[in-house]
């Protein structure tokens, strides 16, 4: 059935491109492209990115009646008022005069974490096809071309251009670079480019805990992420579930219906461990519960799953408040007492194995776990993919009925944004990159949640969970800036020792303290003129 949803989600996504290139009377007025094969480091003036559509060229339709627009937009525009498809509101005379832009990304080929297809896939699945949409009209409407670098080294690739002066490469991707990006000198100021960070396009998240008062009270943020960062969205932590395991031990015995409770606000860490009890079955006898030994358990992980308990309680290592860094758990011990003393007690059940990341895969295909903690992109790998078994996705628990949100922590090989300092022309980049990602937003994000949902998943309930789940994605500089902290944290749950008093106490200096880690990154930012 998964299979058959996604065919017929992608067949329709395939005819709305043929009916936008071939039947709109304008089918030369497209040109995305991609290189013929990956572009290459270069030494000479210009990364050679030759198109597989040589000598078509990009025009704009002024006949076009869908680019016609009145006025400014008045505040944020909400997806459901735009589609997409014609020129964003308030950029109706944005001309780039037939330019081509182009984005460097990863290639995954040295650890399997692939952000090219984001700019650019010549895959037929639902989310490329979208891409290929998005690319096409925003050629169409603006009068540009759009061109991937793919490399296995982005960040090498703009820093070479930088130092020799160069400037090929618009804006790239950077892994295990929130902190780096802002102090390498390499990145432009994003607010520097007059983009306006408060739509929804740009993970508000991201934007809040990464722009950072310099030292001259200046706003600075060198980094940024949106839909069009699938690795922001794929690479965050949350629970799928067993759909069959739950309706027969949970549904049918409990009566819970999980999805609801996440809608009321009542899934929480309680209502889990009575889950993860209820579902465990000691099926070998031996008085434990081990999936390695044939027993059904009802919780499945891999040893990252204590961060993702810690971060769904809400509570912040290192907090950015109004371009403000600052330690907030040293306001916050009882709090963090409570919630690691509640995760040790999660971590410590009977019913839960920390079996890793092929088993928990398999013991969800098998039926024998009720839930599994890992990435969301493990949903689009083969083994839970191809598998008939329907699986179903839900938001970390709260701790209690009184925490605001969800939260989830998105993995650190996250790919961000920047605009490397060679560029010139900064003002005409930040337009492209706004409609860029305005038109990632409207286009390709229902997109990448209907095949998560119908493809990966098999129900609209998924995709309405992964709305809420990418709406709570938290960026903790804890983790993604500082990230020795974070582990430390992660092991007093794994050990089943609460002294995370201590712990803030001990570490208060090395971060919050004169010279302290926080310090360092805004002097190192401060540094960093662009």
């Amino acid at each position: 059935m998964k299979r058959l949803l996604a065919s017929v989600l992608a067949l329709a996504m395939v005819l709305g491109v043929c009916l936008f290139a071939g039947c709109n009377d304008e089918p030369d007025a497209t040109t995305t492209k991609k290189p013929a094969d990956a572009v290459e480091t270069t030494t000479g003036d210009k990364t050679t990115t030759e198109p597989t559509n040589p000598g078509t060229e990009t025009t704009t339709n002024n006949d076009d009646p869908a680019e016609t627009t009145t006025g400014e937009p008045e505040g944020p525009i909400e997806p459901e008022e735009w589609d997409g498809t014609t020129k964003l509101p308030g950029y109706e005379d944005v001309d780039f005069r037939g330019k081509t832009f182009v984005i460097a990304g990863y290639t995954g080929s040295a650890d399997g974490f692939d952000n090219v297809r984001e700019i650019y896939s010549e895959d037929t699945d639902a989310i490329a096809v979208a891409v290929k949409e998005r690319n096409q009209y925003i050629e169409l409407r603006y009068n540009c071309n759009i061109e991937v670098n793919a490399s296995d080294a982005p960040g090498g690739l703009v820093s070479a251009e930088v130092t020799s002066g160069k400037h090929t490469i618009d804006i790239y991707s950077n892994k295990y670079a929130v902190g780096t990006s802002a102090t390498s000198g390499n990145n432009y100021n994003l607010y520097s480019l007059g983009i306006d960070f408060t739509q929804d396009w740009w993970d508000q998240n991201y934007v809040k805990a990464n722009t950072v008062k310099n030292s001259a009270g200046i706003d600075t943020l060198y980094s940024i992420v949106g839909d069009f960062a699938f690795s922001a969205s794929s690479l965050t932590h949350a629970l799928m579930f067993n759909k069959n395991l739950y309706e027969t031990a949970i549904a049918q015995e409990l009566g819970y219906d999980i999805y609801q409770l996440v809608r009321d606000g009542k899934w929480t860490m309680d209502v889990f461990i009575e889950m993860v009890q209820k579902a465990g079955n000691d099926v070998s006898g031996n008085q434990s519960f081990a999936y390695s030994e044939g027993d059904i358990i009802g919780w499945a992980t891999t040893i990252h799953a204590t961060h993702g308990l810690h971060v769904a309680s809400g509570l912040p290592m290192i907090t950015t408040t109004n371009g403000t860094m600052s330690f907030a758990m040293s306001n916050a011990k009882s709090e963090w007492t409570n919630v690691i003393e509640k995760a040790i007690d999660v971590w410590a059940l009977p019913q839960h194995d920390n079996c890793g990341y092929s088993s928990g895969q398999q013991a969800i295909v098998s039926g024998n776990t009720l839930f599994y903690s890992d990435i969301i992109s493990k949903l689009e790998e083969s083994t839970l993919r191809d598998s008939d078994t329907a699986v179903g996705l839900v938001p970390y628990p709260k701790y209690s009925t009184t925490q605001e949100n969800y939260a989830h922590y998105v993995d650190n090989h996250l790919m961000t944004y920047s605009v490397p300092t060679s560029v010139v022309e900064i003002e005409e980049l930040g337009d492209f990159f706004t409609i860029y990602a305005a038109h990632t937003t409207a286009i390709v994000r229902p997109a990448w949640i209907d095949a998560y949902a119908y493809e990966y998943c098999g129900d609209a309930d998924s995709g309405e969970m992964l709305e809420i789940i990418l709406n709570t994605r938290t960026y903790d500089p804890g983790y993604l800036i500082f990230s020795s902290f974070e582990g430390e944290i992660s092991q007093q749950i794994n050990a089943g020792k609460n002294n995370i008093t201590k712990l803030i106490d001990k570490r208060y200096d090395s971060i919050a303290g004169p010279g302290g880690s926080i310090e360092k990154h805004i002097k190192d930012i401060s540094d960093n003129k662009a």
